[in-house]
């Protein structure tokens, strides 16, 4: 080989040493680069902040997990857990969840924890959140502390469903209250709610206060009519130990949308004017309101899961009742077993009031 052949030669050889060289230098400095560039990433990120408040929700603790913080608006994922393995979360991943209140339990502490992530980071906040003891006040929806409480319920069964009470079932509230009522007064009346809409209105129709008047006196029912000018007249009555039929607009009755729950309306109303009968044997006073708890006729078999009608035991508010009773018909009819003659409040005279319906 000539001696520029062997220059040539190695020059060749050179430069490809040098390009492999090159090449793998520039694979580490790209390599290197890119880790530098996923670690300023990483660290670029803000980890999440887990925030939560709680709240008495009479018989569960809700729990709220919105607060939580996330500075680069990063979705977050959440999970609640607590150190008490009685608890049992309704949705253990929402940000949003509640425990219920265990019956039989008395008040006690329990460490709750929420754990938010952000996909790279998590962080966890643990409060000491105070249960309550259970209490059937608690249970049925009605509030936290009951100061006072008075029923004039009788031992025997004298609730009755208006449902199945013949062809005029959806009418009979009054056939079903005024009957209901002559049962509270004579344990071994024996009429039905069917028997007393063929007495009045047999064809259909509603029946009106006069209707329901006039058959409490057929049967000697001791009763009188009073003004609701004040709603507080019903406490004062039960206090006598008498019940009361009231004819008022439900559709102004607040509905309570927990199945579970004694309290509000349960069924649905299609408009003012919706009038309606139900006996008002008792009440309650819880943080500084006042339930009122009644016979509701309208039942229609509705049940709570626990068993028991739904219209039986029912309580509303004397707000409620107040405005009811104001717009559709401000009286209300005593029964007493008494018999006095007077009461705490006289009697109207019925004759120079405007009788109104329910269904």
């Amino acid at each position: 080989m000539s001696r520029s052949g062997r220059q040539v030669k190695y020059i060749l050889t050179n430069l490809k040493e040098f390009n492999v060289l090159f090449l793998t230098r520039l694979a580490y400095i790209l390599l290197f680069t890119g880790l530098l560039a996923c670690g300023d990433e990483e660290s670029a990120n803000t980890p999440p902040v887990a925030l939560f408040e709680s709240t008495d929700g009479l018989d569960r603790i809700i729990l709220d997990g919105n607060i939580s913080k996330d500075s680069d608006g990063d979705p977050l994922v959440f999970r609640w857990t607590a150190s008490d393995e009685s608890v049992v979360f309704d949705n253990a991943a929402a940000s949003e969840s509640y425990f219920k209140i265990t019956p039989g339990v008395s008040s006690k502490e329990v460490d709750v924890t929420l754990t938010v992530s952000d996909g790279k980071f998590q962080d966890e906040k643990t409060r000491t959140v105070d249960v309550p003891a259970y209490s059937y006040v608690r249970s049925i929806g009605l509030g936290k502390s009951l100061t006072k409480e008075t029923s004039n319920n009788v031992e025997f069964e004298w609730y009755i469903d208006q449902s199945n009470t013949g062809p005029h079932s959806l009418l009979n509230c009054g056939p079903a209250a005024v009957t209901m009522a002559i049962k509270w007064f004579d344990q071994n009346f024996t009429g039905s709610a069917e028997d007393a809409r063929n007495v009045y209105h047999s064809s259909g129709g509603w029946w009106y206060t006069n209707d329901i008047i006039a058959y409490l006196n057929k049967y000697n029912v001791n009763n009188r009519t009073i003004n609701l000018d004040n709603i507080s007249n019903l406490k004062a009555e039960i206090d006598d130990g008498n019940i009361l039929i009231i004819c008022l607009d439900m559709y102004l009755v607040d509905f309570h949308r927990d199945p579970e729950y004694h309290v509000n309306k349960f069924y649905e109303t299609n408009g003012v004017g919706w009038g309606h009968f139900i006996v008002v044997k008792g009440y309650k006073e819880i943080d500084g309101n006042v339930f009122f708890e009644t016979y509701d006729p309208y039942s229609f078999s509705h049940s709570y899961s626990a068993g028991g009608l739904k219209g039986k035991d029912r309580f509303y508010s004397s707000s409620d009742l107040d405005v009811a009773t104001n717009t559709w018909w401000d009286y209300a009819i005593v029964v007493e077993r008494s018999g006095s003659s007077g009461g705490r409040q006289a009697g109207v005279d019925i004759s120079k009031i405007v009788h109104k319906p329910g269904r």
